[in-house]
């Protein structure tokens, strides 16, 4: 993908291609570029004209070169655009996906910063390892930077946690909302937890088991009904005892007196021992807070996983042989080997209760009675 900064005037040079073959431009057709979103709903500028004479364009084997303006690249949203081409003849529409940078703004993910984690790995003794896969070419940084991500949410996923602080509400937030996050923070939504009989029945204390987790700050609790607007109650922040690492809050009163206006419904459904369902409103953050610190094994495995779907992509021969000048040899590979071993630092080895798992989320068991 080819990447222009924000602000900065820029040629781009575009390979127009028909089933991985090029195509020929005539001299004498007409071409043009516009920029668009990245979903092509929004035009952005005005349509750009590209010229057979362009430095650098060569339309015999259809490399075409489009000028971008300093302004019209200052309009380009930061992240990616779409740059849809136009010739008359032949008769086509080419599109491209064009990245966009700022010189202010770093391109990362949860865990790693893209410049410094590519070159990491292209020094690192697993992509040494796995060169022999790669015989078509060596594999671009855009190539690379997507299987790291693409590791990175799947390690995120098989764990069940955010790997970075992640912002929670219980309903889509709005605009004012989002905008009041912190630069970068993500958000999620996680629905309003459900009210029961037993909620402060005995020794629960109103006991929450928090979806995500390790849980870092509850921002507000309340009990709402019977619509998300209806405030019933707000739950004081002295109440709440949080276990910030499983995420288990409890809520002890410390006031003589609240204040909570009840409707007839709501006293017939708390007195009558109806669970109300989603009455519980809770924003809050949750996630990992510093994985290189915390649990650098978390760093190795993404790593390694990024490498591996890098050779899965090759379609590797399960055996195959080497033979050389006074050398012959037999080479197997077992993906599923290579799986194994990720397998067994996210959960442990087979018959432990180990692992990445249970160092984030505690041991796990089960009580059959």
């Amino acid at each position: 993908m080819t990447t222009i900064f924000t602000g900065q005037a820029a040629s781009i040079a575009l390979a127009v291609q028909a089933n991985g073959a090029p195509v020929a431009l005539d001299p004498a057709s007409t071409v043009s570029a516009q920029f668009s979103t990245l979903d092509g709903s929004s035009s952005i500028g005005a349509p750009i004209p590209v010229l057979s004479t362009d430095v650098g364009a060569n339309w015999d084997v259809g490399i075409v070169v489009v000028q971008v303006s300093a302004d019209l690249a200052g309009q380009l949203p930061v992240g990616a655009a779409m740059l849809t081409l136009t010739s008359s003849a032949p008769s086509l529409i080419k599109r491209f996906k064009i990245g966009v940078e700022s010189a202010g703004t770093i391109t990362k993910s949860a865990l790693f910063v893209r410049d410094f984690i590519i070159d990491e790995l292209r020094a690192d003794n697993l992509m040494q390892a796995a060169a022999t896969f790669f015989t078509n070419g060596t594999l671009s940084d855009d190539y690379l930077w997507g299987k790291l991500r693409a590791a990175e949410a799947s390690v995120a996923r098989d764990l069940r946690v955010p790997l970075v602080p992640t912002q929670f509400f219980p309903y889509d937030p709005t605009s004012d909302q989002i905008a009041a996050l912190p630069a970068g923070m993500p958000y999620a939504v996680d629905a309003p937890y459900d009210y029961g009989p037993q909620f402060f029945e005995g020794d629960s204390w109103g006991y929450v088991a928090m979806r995500q987790k390790p849980v870092r700050e509850i921002q507000s609790m309340r009990f709402a009904y019977p619509d998300p607007a209806s405030m019933v109650f707000t739950v004081p922040q002295e109440w709440i005892r949080l276990d910030q690492k499983y995420g288990v809050v409890r809520l002890v009163p410390t006031t003589y007196s609240v204040q909570v206006p009840l409707s007839s419904f709501i006293m017939q459904a708390i007195a009558g021992g109806r669970t109300i369902p989603f009455m519980l409103e809770v924003t809050y953050i949750a996630g990992l807070e510093n994985v290189a610190r915390d649990y650098p094994d978390l760093i190795d495995v993404v790593k390694k996983l990024a490498v591996l779907k890098a050779i899965e992509d090759t379609f590797p021969a399960q055996s195959g042989s080497i033979s050389a000048d006074g050398l012959s040899e037999s080479v197997s590979v077992s993906i599923e080997d290579y799986h194994a071993t990720i397998d067994t630092i996210l959960y442990g080895a087979k018959g432990t209760n180990g692992g990445l798992m249970t160092a984030i989320h505690g041991i796990r068991s089960a009580v059959l009675g």
